[in-house]
């Protein structure tokens, strides 16, 4: 061993005299060009020398970039790295790095149970989930990145939270959103007039999946706000057309075919650099967290794949949508209900315009117009 010692020291130095690259690896690899010395290995690491606080300061004139463990070195007592620069020595850190939060996964919702699912994460060594916002009251979970929930009511709303955790801490929480729900069964809402709802209704939603273009998504088959679906494609009742929304607006807007509901001042333009916010996203503020508008790319793929040329390829869909109308984008005045069928979804196309899916007798694709504009909603959830 002492001979394998000095002649590794003796190849070192030789290598180091004539200004050659090293590598110390398994195998034959080469140093990378920007090092003169590289220990290559996947099992094992570089072992700095370690030494406490005062065999520390005991060195004499330490070089510049002098590199130790300090066994003792940080302000509660515990080992850090310690780098000998500007005339002193520094430790790089004396913190202990937690995990980032996990991201929210998708989950499996059925009428009395949800499976709820989220991302790994780098340095972490386990997870805890639980009802509410509680780390040290959790449920751990060790490595698994799942949970079964049974027992829950058909219809309901759900937030639950998970925290990645590691030796030195969790994480923040994400916050898990889910609806006991088959696609495909019904579910009922109260909707109290307010800052979204217009007016005060109760609304028996069914839901629908398989969908062409979004086929793992579940989809509401009335208008938010429409207390029964439309009877054929013109239909221009108040009851199917449901309610109308701005860009990125929370408040909803009721017109019976003489006033709208509100009858506020029209808010216009809407010059808004974003896309439509969460916060402010009707589907999940009036159905509950799991819901959400669709995106102009979910809109343009079920165009596309339902082959929809006018108005009857959505109507003869699985989600019965119809010509609505609409308000206008000036004075939130009725338009062309029964004639037009427009509906909102979160993308933004810039500053002042929105991207929206639109069919009439003869037509049907995306477009993009003002954010004024008040235009049907149709919710979905992944």
């Amino acid at each position: 061993m002492k001979k394998l010692i000095s002649t590794l020291i003796l190849f070192l130095l030789a290598g180091v005299a004539c200004y050659a690259q090293v590598a110390i690896t398994a195998d034959n690899a080469a140093p990378d060009p920007s090092a003169m010395l590289e220990v290559i290995s996947t099992t094992k690491g570089l072992l700095a020398p370690q030494m406490t606080f005062a065999e520390r300061s005991a060195i004499v004139s330490p070089a510049t970039g002098l590199l130790v463990i300090c066994t003792n070195c940080s302000t509660n007592g515990t080992g850090v790295v310690s780098i000998y620069l500007g005339g002193k020595w520094q430790n790089l850190t004396d913190t202990c790095d937690v995990p980032v939060a996990p991201a929210e996964g998708v989950h499996v919702q059925s009428n009395t149970q949800i499976i709820w699912n989220w991302s790994t994460v780098l340095i972490a060594t386990g997870y805890k989930w639980h009802t509410f916002d509680a780390f040290f009251a959790g449920i751990n979970r060790g490595t698994a990145t799942t949970i079964t929930e049974t027992g829950l009511t058909q219809g309901t709303n759900y937030t639950r939270y998970v925290w990645a955790y590691n030796a030195c801490g969790p994480s923040e929480p994400v916050i898990l959103h889910g609806q006991a729900l088959t696609c495909g069964s019904a579910f009922t809402r109260t909707h109290p007039a307010g800052t979204v709802a217009p007016v005060t209704k109760t609304v028996t939603y069914g839901t629908v999946t398989n969908i062409p273009g979004e086929t793992t998504k579940c989809w509401i088959t009335r208008n938010l706000g429409a207390t029964q679906p439309p009877n054929t494609v013109s239909d221009n009742t108040e009851a199917a057309a449901g309610w109308y929304w701005l860009f990125n607006r929370m408040q909803g807007y009721q017109h019976d075919g003489t006033t709208r509901t509100p009858n506020t001042t029209w808010i216009t333009p809407i010059p808004a650099d974003s896309d439509w916010e969460s916060a402010n996203d009707p589907c999940s503020l009036l159905l509950g967290s799991a819901w959400r508008l669709p995106t102009s790319t979910e809109w343009t793929n079920v165009d596309a794949a339902g082959n929809w040329t006018n108005w009857n390829g959505p109507f003869n869909s699985g989600l019965q949508m119809h010509a609505a109308g609409y308000l206008d984008y000036s004075n939130g005045s009725l338009t062309n209900r029964g004639s037009d069928g427009i509906y909102w979804s979160s993308t933004q196309y810039s500053t002042g315009n929105g991207w929206y899916l639109y069919f009439g007798s003869g037509t049907s694709g995306m477009n993009n117009d003002s954010k004024a504009y008040g235009f049907s909603v149709r919710c979905l959830r992944d």
